[in-house]
């Protein structure tokens, strides 16, 4: 079967989920579809992903969003539906998801579905909305059997579910910049990603003192971007005047970052996936990560990758302990034999996206 598949995407940069979806769309346009990308972009300007998809011989379509509730992107959505016709639409987040719910139906759909954030009450009612999104689409495409579960409790048809993962198409492509020198004795803990409740730091910068005890020179280099505002952000704030707590800030690539550590530490709460864990397993950095969600799936496989149980001090200094042995598992070879997995061939990933429809 071949005809007109559109892809989906609302989001302001071109970052993993676009270039997996760009490697996809482009594999797509070989196998004899017509391929477009429409993107609900809420800045100046095209957005990246579309621009990329034009420069892949793709149609690429930047759709004005000006607000979440705006009803532009709805009505964008649904005139180029119109004008495209298309057999097949693919989402790729909550806000498509949810648009194309609400719009006429005449093709099949599918929904790829790389898990909810949790930052405040707007974002969560957005998360609702997206479970109810979620149980009318033909096909449901979870990144991972803990988001699989996740999904099928709240109502979602198990028999619609199939669990596609990630692929080493979601890592950037480009060299990495020369690793950050220049930090000192260390030991040196990176974390990235959000500064909110679900992704644990709070409860990292907590038991920060009980892992200086054990190794005094440690350094925690915090990237991400910061509020202050609200009872978490003034917890938080309150905690990263500690000896050795260094916030950066955001970041655009932090592959430097990830190369230069002795470990990556991921102390989630709850996590569908798990971005940084696998970008840094990808780079060959030991991972220390909380055994929830898709997290021990993305450490399946790795000798540098850690687990310990959510909220347990003592797991966490056994783990850190275990990355930061002598004779403990990094660096490039195991890097390349834990991308090698045949999970994450993009081949195969794009097999599975394609067996629901043929």
């Amino acid at each position: 079967m071949a005809g007109t598949w559109v892809f989906l995407r609302s989001s302001r940069w071109l970052g993993g989920i676009e270039r997996q979806t760009l490697w996809h769309a482009t594999r797509l346009k070989h196998g004899g579809w017509r391929v477009a990308i429409l993107g609900l972009y809420r800045g100046q300007g095209e957005h990246p992903l579309a621009v990329a998809a034009r420069k892949a011989g793709l149609v690429g379509v930047t759709l004005e969003d000006p607000s979440p509730w705006h009803p532009r992107a709805w009505y964008g959505i649904v005139t180029w539906l119109r004008r495209l016709r298309p057999d097949v639409v693919h989402t790729l987040d909550y806000r498509t998801d949810v648009l194309v719910a609400l719009a006429p139906r005449g093709f099949y759909w599918q929904a790829e579905t790389q898990g909810h954030t949790w930052p405040h009450w707007r974002m969560h009612g957005w998360n609702q909305l997206d479970v109810w999104a979620l149980r009318r689409a033909h096909r449901v495409l979870p990144v991972s059997h803990a988001w699989e579960t996740w999904l099928a409790v709240r109502g979602v048809p198990p028999a619609r579910i199939d669990v596609l993962g990630n692929s080493r198409a979601i890592l950037p492509s480009d060299p990495a910049a020369e690793p950050v020198s220049g930090l000192g004795p260390g030991p040196h803990l990176v974390y990235a990603g959000r500064f909110s409740w679900e992704k644990g730091i709070d409860w990292l910068l907590a038991q920060w003192p009980a892992i200086r005890q054990q190794w005094p020179g440690a350094s925690l280099w915090l990237l991400g971007a910061f509020s202050p505002a609200g009872h978490f952000g003034r917890r938080i704030a309150s905690l990263l005047g500690q000896p050795g707590v260094h916030h950066l800030g955001f970041r655009s690539d932090i592959r430097p970052w990830l190369q230069a550590a002795d470990g990556v530490v991921v102390p989630s709460r709850r996590e569908a996936w798990g971005m940084t864990a696998f970008e840094a397993l990808a780079l060959g950095t030991p991972v220390i990560a909380a055994r929830v969600g898709g997290l021990p799936e993305v450490c399946r496989g790795a000798p540098h990758g850690h687990l310990f149980t959510p909220g347990d001090e003592e797991a966490l200094l056994t783990a850190l302990a275990a990355a930061w042995a002598p004779r403990a598992a990094r660096g490039r070879a195991v890097a390349q034999a834990y991308l090698a997995q045949p999970r994450f061939d993009p081949t195969l990933r794009h097999e599975k996206i394609l067996a629901g429809i043929q």
